[in-house]
């Protein structure tokens, strides 16, 4: 289905969309092929003791912070180790592949169209900078189009996590001009992202796995399958 079909479902027409100066953008999912590394690893860890990586369970994860996922993990579990070993184990599964993960589909096409336009972009992400910087060195020069990046698992200002606001209200602010959250389009991958952003008073358009119902995306301003189905021009942006 295409992402007008989506939005037809989920009842959205171009007129709602409200013109933009700002981008924001998740990583893990959304710019990187990260998530499946990390379902990959949580579930070799998990299959000594019998268990499964559920669905349900990987999308209560994601968009979290690093630290928040590993005990949400462990207490669905009871796992008969400590949140650091966890974390460990997990570290060992994913650090020989990190350096060698791929962009989503559309990521650097989009990015260097807005790039091209002055567009401001930030990242605003759950994760923490050491693994920032293992899960972006292969495309570093890609990412130097961010004006800055908030890692919530790395940054004290960051109080709370995703569905939080905290996040997004913080990447906002350290825009050089500090734009009203209202001028601010956030790119998400995961619900709980995009509760977050939209808490913020921000729009959202949201890039879910496709087992994601269309009623739990409903919320969001529009759904896409793809990044390379987003339209700049929806949001008042120079079009592709």
């Amino acid at each position: 289905m295409s992402e007008e079909g989506v939005g037809a479902k989920m009842g959205l027409r171009r007129c709602s969309f409200q013109p933009i100066t700002h981008c924001i953008f998740e990583l893990d999912g959304l710019l990187i092929d990260s998530e499946r590394l990390r379902a990959e690893s949580v579930q070799k860890i998990l299959d000594p003791y019998g268990h499964t990586y559920s669905f349900d369970l990987k999308m209560r994860c994601m968009g979290k912070p690093d630290s928040e996922q590993a005990s949400l993990i462990l207490n669905t579990f009871n796992l008969p180790f400590s949140l650091t070993e966890f974390e460990n184990q997990q570290e060992q599964q994913c650090r020989s592949k990190l350096g060698f993960i791929r962009l989503m589909p559309g990521v650097e096409r989009l990015l260097n169209h807005l790039n091209e336009f002055n567009v401001p972009m930030a990242i605003g992400s759950g994760s923490c900078r050491d693994s920032y910087r293992i899960k972006t060195r292969r495309h570093s020069r890609l990412f130097d189009v961010f004006h800055h990046v908030v890692l919530s698992g790395s940054d004290d200002e960051v109080k709370a996590g995703k569905p939080a606001p905290d996040i997004f209200l913080t990447t906002a602010s350290r825009f050089k001009d500090s734009p009203d959250p209202s001028k601010c389009l956030v790119f998400e991958s995961s619900l709980v992202g995009m509760e977050a952003a939209l808490a913020a008073g921000m729009q959202v358009v949201l890039v879910p796995d496709p087992l994601v119902s269309i009623r739990a995306s409903a919320p969001a301003t529009l759904r896409l399958r793809t990044l390379e189905g987003f339209k700049p021009q929806y949001f008042g942006l120079p079009p592709l």
